[in-house]
């Protein structure tokens, strides 16, 4: 079936990124321990990874419109697996650093050309739930990999762990190799726009004024990644609220996975109740406000709300995250990888600013100057996502 041999191998691609990026959690103190490096340190291997991963998703997406997405993925993918055997056998810290750089770098070119894929494969009428599948290996590589991660390295060491993420990440070469049609209709920018630098900026930016996608890339900063920086204080408001062991909070944690889970699955049936995906987009980023809100700021509130509130938004922006990539997708035509790509870019910048702030203020305010701060950006991304130009609806 064409639909499943697309989307699978998108899916382990987005899997792959989820548990590269997940998978340091459980074991960077081992890692530390064998380089001889502080925990202050031992934690550079995360920004060695972060940084080239939101710096360059935008010059891999425009690479990919200019010069086909099987030109730019397979490549991007083979890279990713060396540079992750390469910090598997790291001999250095120093090594190890270059290693997550380049793994960084890699997985930047991979998410925003595998939805670019959906959106040139998968007819319109199944590409939400196509989206929401490609996004469910993300979901599963965010949940599984710290506790994989943490049972190889307890099992064989943390060099273990590597080396199966990156044998995992050349199998997923062949299965996109195999999935992705050789004859893939190629983007016809060069012709239509010409080379050269200042073409490509000017193409670049004509992206980015496309209506609907500055909406769309703002809303991907202001809501998706303002959403995930809450997610660093969420199990310190359960521990220190209601007096969780370590053990539950861990597992309140995990139901967040496993309800994004079930919105990741009901992407289709959104767009059907709501009546389109941009009024599903809506409601989601309404209804993430809602739970986000009831957490942080229902101090006073029992332990059963608290969590209802954090699975409401779990499960709407388990839904919602998707459709706003298929929409983008739709907005993007030609130059989709490169708006994607750059509302990548915008959800990381988001994810750094929202946890730098609560930095600062989490220990002041607590979690309801948090809470205020989430609910404002979050907000303001309906109110920029609520009216398009009428072209873009």
């Amino acid at each position: 079936m064409r639909y499943a041999k697309t989307v699978f191998p998108l899916a382990l691609v987005m899997f792959l990124i989820g548990a590269d990026e997940y998978i340091l959690s459980s074991i960077l103190a081992p890692m530390g321990e064998t380089f001889g490096v502080a925990p202050a340190r031992i934690t550079l291997l995360v920004t060695a990874y972060a940084l080239p991963c939101a710096l360059l998703a935008p010059l891999f997406g425009t690479l990919s419109d200019r010069w086909g997405r099987r030109r730019v993925l397979l490549p991007s993918m083979a890279i990713f697996a060396l540079a992750t055997y390469g910090c598997a056998f790291a001999p250095s810290f120093f090594f190890a650093l270059v290693s997550r750089f380049v793994t960084g770098a890699a997985a930047a070119a991979l998410g925003p050309n595998a939805f670019a894929l959906v959106g040139d494969l998968i007819p319109a009428p199944r590409r939400p739930a196509a989206m929401g599948h490609t996004m469910l290996g993300l979901t599963i590589g965010f949940i599984a990999s710290p506790a994989l991660g943490g049972w190889i390295t307890e099992a064989f060491g943390w060099r273990w762990a590597f080396a199966v993420l990156a044998t995992s990440a050349l199998v997923a070469v062949g299965a996109v190799a195999a999935g992705v049609p050789r004859r893939l209709r190629e983007p016809s920018l060069t012709d239509a726009e010409g080379a050269g630098h200042a073409s490509e900026i000017s193409g670049y930016l004509r992206a980015l004024t496309l209506p609907g996608v500055p909406q769309g890339v703002a809303a991907q900063g202001l809501w998706i990644g303002v959403t995930i920086g809450v997610m660093a204080i969420v199990g310190e408001i359960f521990r220190t609220r209601y007096a969780l062991t370590v053990g539950e909070t861990g597992l309140s944690l995990a139901s967040f996975g496993v309800m994004t889970i079930v919105g990741n699955l009901i992407v289709a049936r959104a767009v059907a109740w709501s009546g389109s995906t941009r009024r599903a987009i809506l409601v989601a980023i309404a209804a993430t406000w809602l739970g986000i809100a009831g957490l942080t700021l229902g101090a006073g509130w029992p332990f059963v709300l608290a969590l209802a509130s954090f699975w409401l938004w779990a499960v709407f922006a388990g839904f919602g995250g998707p459709l706003l990539q298929a929409l983008l997708a739709d907005l993007g035509g030609e130059r989709r990888a490169t708006v994607l790509a750059t509302s990548a870019s915008a959800m990381h910048l988001g994810v750094v600013a929202m946890t730098f702030l609560e930095a600062w203020i989490f220990p002041r305010f607590g979690a309801a100057g948090v809470g205020v701060l989430a609910c404002g950006g979050i907000g303001l991304s309906f109110v920029v996502q609520v009216r398009p130009p009428p072209s873009a609806r």
